[in-house]
């Protein structure tokens, strides 16, 4: 009877698996360990002046001040960028209302609480503290513009009672009822990842590799300004100087500072909070090149706010519209503004944010 012997395995196979394990090993703790590194870097209370948030973080605002003007206009950025997104937002309206623009935490000069959970619910409440603290006894006009409209929707959801109380007509701009991806396939898989109860693994994957974002700028990939230029601001010509602004905000914006909102921010659903809008007079401006929030978004979203919403697309305007784009936009915020204070005929909110005769 043949001598039958298991085959030998390869010495070489062995070697080259010990290779890539150790490998992995070391590439994943040179991730973890530079994650931890730039959250202790970045970790900082804020730079004054500012309203502190119910957990003590400091969130930087900047007022300007109209002693005239009926109301007050709060105005909360997007993604990765800082209160300069708005100024020619801020140059527009100056002369026409109170001002208020709030950074969010983790971006800028506000303050950033470590290790601490966040979310859109979190950035909800900091925007109600700003109200809160900036108000300064006028009716509010809240202002998002994208991560800023969803803040406003968490708002809404969190203390409907603002809402045609303290805070009496609200513009998302750019916005989305839930920050989902534009694209069929990646929609797909968010809803399969969700199904699959994965949320956990895509938070940590997402915390674990964004200091390779601060490292190696996406902008600064060969190849790849022109299309995040397209992506972002649209077809529409932009000028250079508005796009340079835009790539210096984003760059400044430690990713590894605010990668943990990014993932919880991708499978937030506001959709349920959008019926608190209908009680106050409600702009929805969206780019009609709008690659990140395309236009259907808009429309649920003006859909969703009832009778007293009007939707406002921008021929060519791409995502960063408020940048690309701020004639129409203020032209737009300007209108809303004459529909607030005809709709408030003489009314002011009470210091518990609800309107008079209520």
């Amino acid at each position: 009877m043949p001598d039958v012997r298991p085959p030998r395995r390869s010495r070489c196979r062995d070697v080259d698996g010990r290779v890539l394990a150790i490998a992995a090993v070391i590439g994943v703790t040179a991730l973890v360990v530079a994650r931890r590194l730039a959250t202790a870097r970045l970790r900082h209370d804020g730079q004054p002046p500012g309203v502190r948030a119910d957990d003590g973080v400091l969130l930087h605002t900047e007022v300007d001040e109209n002693t005239t003007a009926p109301v007050t206009v709060v105005l909360s950025h997007g993604f990765a960028v800082r209160a300069e997104a708005f100024a020619p937002l801020r140059r527009a309206l100056g002369p026409r209302a109170r001002l208020v623009l709030v950074e969010h935490r983790g971006h800028h000069r506000s303050g950033w609480a470590g290790r601490r959970r966040i979310g859109l619910r979190r950035l909800g409440r900091d925007l109600g503290a700003v109200v809160d603290a900036c108000a300064d006894g006028r009716p509010v006009v809240l202002v998002g513009h994208s991560l800023g409209a969803l803040a406003a929707l968490a708002l809404a959801g969190d203390r409907p009672e603002l809402f045609g109380g303290r805070v009496r007509g609200v513009a998302l701009l750019s916005g989305s009822s839930g920050l989902l991806p534009a694209h069929r396939l990646p929609r797909l898989a968010m809803r399969a990842v969700a199904a699959l109860r994965l949320r956990p693994v895509v938070r940590a994957l997402v915390w674990l590799l964004s200091p390779l974002a601060d490292l190696v700028p996406p902008t600064r990939l060969p190849g790849a300004d022109r299309a995040v230029r397209r992506f972002v601001f649209g077809p529409a010509p932009v000028a250079p100087g508005t796009v340079a602004e835009a790539e210096e905000m984003w760059r400044r914006t430690p990713k590894a500072q605010v990668a943990q909102l990014l993932p919880r921010a991708l499978f937030f659903d506001s959709a349920r909070y959008l019926d608190v809008l209908s009680r106050v007079p409600t702009l929805v401006l969206s780019g009609a090149a709008d690659a990140v929030f395309p236009a259907r978004h808009a429309r649920a979203l003006a859909a969703g706010a009832g009778d007293r919403a009007r939707l406002v697309l921008v021929d060519g305007g791409g995502h960063m519209v408020p940048l690309s784009h701020p004639e129409p936009v203020a032209a737009a915020l300007e209108d809303l503004l004459t529909r607030v204070e005809a709709d408030l005929g003489g009314a002011a909110p009470r210091a518990d944010g609800r309107g008079v005769g209520e």
